[in-house]
């Protein structure tokens, strides 16, 4: 029971992020996610589901809306849905992984960062995920939606975002894990203030660059 289990973000690039990078105003509204699930693992839709749920309840502590695109699976994707179409931070996706790629066995997800801290990928390892000692404490399903949350926690927070305590946490141990069964493993009041500041500032940087681009004619 003391085994550690461990999600891993990506390899950080260079630079952490400012200590003031986050003192902003009170940011407006219900943020809004799409994210694109690419089910290349063939999960049972049952488990699937059940994963799906427990994200959504998750963000929606958070204060975050979440609307999935279900992409299918190898040899049937739904191409007619606009998976592609990623584009931080409003549509991000996630891959269910097939095989044992993950970079250690204990890692059940990753999430891809570029030089500035963003990015629309974040990959779990369902293979990793499906054996783990964890599934003693919790059913599959709510453990797969917590590791989905926790990588989409990572490219909504950005860079330097494992935390020493909660959903965030780079190694969830027993406590965590009961947490996480009673369906209380969140977010904290600091992640969920820096993800809005850090969507809105994006959105209004990319609403920015339209304007700029549509004023300048091209």
């Amino acid at each position: 029971m003391g085994r550690k289990f461990w999600i891993a973000v990506a390899a950080v690039l260079s630079g952490l992020v400012a200590h003031g990078a986050f003192a902003a105003p009170h940011t407006p509204g219900m943020v809004q996610l799409k994210v694109s699930v690419f089910n290349d693992a063939s999960v049972a839709q049952p488990v699937l589901q059940a994963a799906k749920a427990r994200a959504e309840a998750v963000l929606a502590e958070a204060g975050i809306s979440l609307t999935w695109l279900d992409c299918g699976a190898p040899g049937r994707w739904h191409t007619e849905l606009a998976c592609q179409d990623l584009a931080f931070p409003t549509h991000l996706s996630v891959r269910l992984l097939a095989g044992k790629k993950a970079v250690s066995p204990d890692t059940f997800g990753q999430s891809f960062l570029n030089e500035r801290g963003e990015g629309n990928y974040a990959s779990v390892y369902v293979e990793r995920l499906s054996s783990s000692k964890a599934l003693d404490l919790l059913n599959e399903g709510d453990l797969l939606g917590y590791v989905m949350v926790h990588e989409l926690g990572h490219l909504l927070l950005g860079k330097d975002s494992h935390s020493t305590d909660g959903l965030m946490r780079a190694k969830w141990e027993v406590a965590e894990l009961r947490e996480a069964a009673k369906g209380k493993l969140l977010f904290t009041r600091n992640e969920t203030e820096r993800m809005r500041v850090r969507y809105w500032s994006a959105v209004a940087r990319a609403e920015a660059a339209t304007t700029k681009q549509a004023a300048s004619g091209k």
